[in-house]
C-alpha cells in the first residue's frame, strides 16, 4: 500500500513542479518530470527509512508485545515491499489453495537459498501470523533485528545445543498457545550449492512433533538472484511454491527422522523436475 502512496505522490509532485516552472519543451519536460520523479520518490524513500529506524529503537527485545499485531508487524512487512516493489521484485506464489485454514496451527518447511526467504513468507502470508525461527546473528542486525524479535521470530542458536533446544520448545509452546505459527529451514544455513537441497537436519521437525501440528512443505526458487540483479532494473521472479502437508496425525505416529526424510524426498524431488525458472 504504501508503495504506491509513495509513486502517487512523486507522480503528483512531479506534475506540480512542471506546472509551476511552465515547461514548454516537450522532450525536455518528459526528461525534467523522469527526474523529479526519480528524485521524489527517493525522498519519500528516505524517509520511511527513517520512520522505520525509529520504530525500531523503540522496541525493547526484553520487553517485547504480548501479541504479533501490532505496528511493527504492519509496518515492517510494508517496508519489506516498498524495498521488493522498487527493485522490480515480483513474487509468483504457487499452491496456495494448499494452505490450511487460517488459525490452524502449522510448522512450514522450506529451503533456503537466500536472506529473503523468511521475510517473503512472513510477508506474503501474513494472515496465517507466520513467524521464523531464524539464526541469531538477524537478531543482532541494528534496528532490523528488534523488527523480527517483535514480529515474533525466535533466535537459534547453533553454536550451543541447550539453548537450540530451548528455542524449539519455545517455538513449539508459541504453535500450540496459538501466539504464532513457526517457519524453519532444516537446511541449517543457505543453500550456495549447485545441488537441489542441502541435507536436512532432523532436530528441526521436532517443533511439529512437540506441537502436534501439521508441516506444511514449500519451496522458493530464484531468491538467490535478488544481489545479482538487484539494480539492472530488470525485474526478479520468485517463485514460491506451497507443495502440501504432512497431517498432524502422521507427524505424531512417525519418528522425526522418518518426517524429516519424508519432507525432504518431496521438496528435493519438486526442484529437481522444477529448477529455477528462466525469466526475461
Amino acid at each position: 500500500m504504501l508503495f504506491y502512496i509513495y509513486v502517487c505522490i512523486s507522480l503528483c509532485g512531479s506534475g506540480v513542479i512542471l506546472w509551476l516552472q511552465g515547461a514548454k519543451n516537450v522532450p525536455v519536460g518528459i526528461l525534467l518530470f523522469i527526474l523529479y520523479f526519480i528524485g521524489i520518490y527517493i525522498l519519500c524513500f528516505l524517509f520511511h527509512l527513517l520512520v522505520f529506524a525509529i520504530g525500531g529503537y523503540t522496541i525493547h527485545v526484553d520487553r517485547l508485545p504480548k501479541t504479533i499485531h501490532t505496528f511493527y508487524r504492519w509496518y515492517g512487512f510494508e517496508t519489506l515491499k516498498v524495498f521488493m516493489k522498487s527493485l522490480h521484485i515480483r513474487i509468483h506464489i504457487h499452491g496456495l489453495e494448499n494452505m490450511p485454514e487460517k488459525g490452524t496451527p502449522f510448522l512450514l518447511v522450506g529451503n533456503h537459498r537466500s536472506i529473503f526467504d523468511p521475510m517473503i513468507g512472513m510477508a506474503y502470508l501474513v494472515d496465517w501470523d507466520l513467524a521464523y525461527v531464524s539464526k541469531q546473528e538477524n537478531l543482532a542486525i541494528p534496528f532490523v533485528g528488534r523488527y523480527i524479535a517483535a514480529v515474533g521470530c525466535l533466535p537459534l542458536d547453533r553454536e550451543n545445543p541447550k539453548n537450540a533446544v530451548r528455542t524449539i520448545k519455545q517455538a513449539a509452546e508459541n504453535i500450540r498457545s496459538g501466539y504464532a505459527n513457526y517457519g524453519i529451514y532444516p537446511e541449517g544455513g543457505e543453500n550456495k550449492t549447485n545441488q537441489p537441497m542441502l541435507p536436512f537436519r532432523n532436530g528441526a521437525f521436532k517443533i511439529a512433533k512437540d506441537a502436534g501440528c501439521q508441516i506444511i512443505l514449500t519451496t522458493v526458487r530464484n531468491s538467490d538472484h535478488i544481489f545479482r540483479r538487484a539494480f539492472t532494473f530488470r525485474p526478479i521472479h520468485i517463485d514460491w511454491d506451497i507443495l502440501g502437508t504432512i497431517p498432524a496425525e502422521e507427524v505424531k505416529a512417525c519418528k522425526t527422522n522418518e518426517i524429516s526424510e519424508r519432507a525432504f524426498q518431496v521438496m528435493n524431488a519438486f526442484l529437481t523436475e522444477n529448477p529455477d525458472p528462466i525469466y526475461h
